[in-house]
């Protein structure tokens, strides 16, 4: 079989270096958490310096949790709160907004794939 030109590139190869970053300031965040690091903590060890990005890492990072948390370990809010010692609603919120983002993308696939037939 012949080589293809991207044969032995890495897997993060197309990846922008903000793409890069993000992806590591919220994994950093989650292996504080996970060796009991509490989420402000974590994030604040994640050293990102633009605010905005920082912003959007933060809630990013909450939600990747959660996900894990609440939706693959079957944890309660209270005990995910409790772990990464925030305030249950701020967990609330966060998985809301999460449902409502999932909610979005399903309308517009939905959308999309019925004017594409």
């Amino acid at each position: 079989m012949e080589e293809k030109w991207y044969d032995g590139l890495s897997e993060d190869a197309f990846i922008t270096k903000e793409d890069k970053k993000y992806k590591e300031a919220v994994e950093k965040i989650k292996d504080a958490v996970k060796n009991g690091m509490n989420f402000d903590d974590a994030c604040n060890s994640a050293d990102i310096e633009d605010a905005k990005k920082k912003s959007t890492i933060i809630d990013d990072a909450l939600k990747v949790l959660i996900a894990d948390m609440y939706f693959m370990q079957k944890m309660s809010t209270d005990k995910i709160a409790e772990i990464l010692k925030i305030p249950i609603e701020r967990i609330t919120s966060a998985r809301e907004s999460m449902l409502e983002e999932i909610k979005e993308t399903a309308v517009k696939t939905f959308r999309g794939g019925v004017h594409n037939n």
